[in-house]
């Protein structure tokens, strides 16, 4: 396989980025997460939906979305923007990261981590039940906070939330 290359996402790359969301939510959360939760939109729906938010009509405030390619195809994505927790509306919040199973190791996630969030502080929530994500974040910096959440969004699973860079994080965690 070819190399992997990261670039903003345009509306045009909608409907990959849906696809690559509803397969990647497949391969990662079947068991962990109900069924119509894995499926939530049809995948036209979720195009329409990634289409105005690449188009700028989000009233969220500003995010952008990237995606990973190989071999022309669209791999995987990150989407990043301001935080939505209070106390951490100064930082840089990971929405969604999703790379599909085929390209794991490929340093998709990678690139797409260091695009969307660069080396600064920022927090992201993730299951508490994988594994495989919460190790990956915290060999690129970050640390659970102590705060969680069930959330009703995904059927009430339980997540964590997960920090790095700034003295809040440092004082959370209780070292140096």
């Amino acid at each position: 396989m070819g190399d992997v290359t990261v670039r903003t996402a345009t509306a045009d790359d909608a409907l990959a980025i849906a696809r690559v969301h509803v397969d990647t939510w497949r391969e990662t959360y079947t068991g962990k997460l109900a069924d119509d939760v894995i499926e939530g939109r049809p995948i036209p729906e979720r195009a329409a939906a990634l289409a105005r938010l690449l188009a700028g009509e989000s009233t969220l405030g500003p995010q952008t979305l990237w995606v990973a390619e190989r071999e022309g195809a669209i791999v995987g994505f990150a989407w990043a923007g301001a935080c939505r927790d209070a106390d951490r509306e100064d930082t840089t919040e990971l929405y969604s990261i999703n790379v599909l199973r085929a390209h794991h190791g490929s340093g998709a996630g990678q690139l797409l981590l260091d695009a969307a969030l660069g080396g600064g502080p920022a927090s992201l929530w993730v299951l508490e039940d994988n594994p495989r994500a919460r190790a990956f974040y915290e060999r690129n910096g970050f640390a659970p906070d102590g705060t969680s959440k069930d959330d009703e969004r995904l059927g009430g699973a339980h997540e964590i939330r997960m920090v790095r860079g700034d003295r809040r994080d440092v004082n959370r965690r209780g070292s140096p």
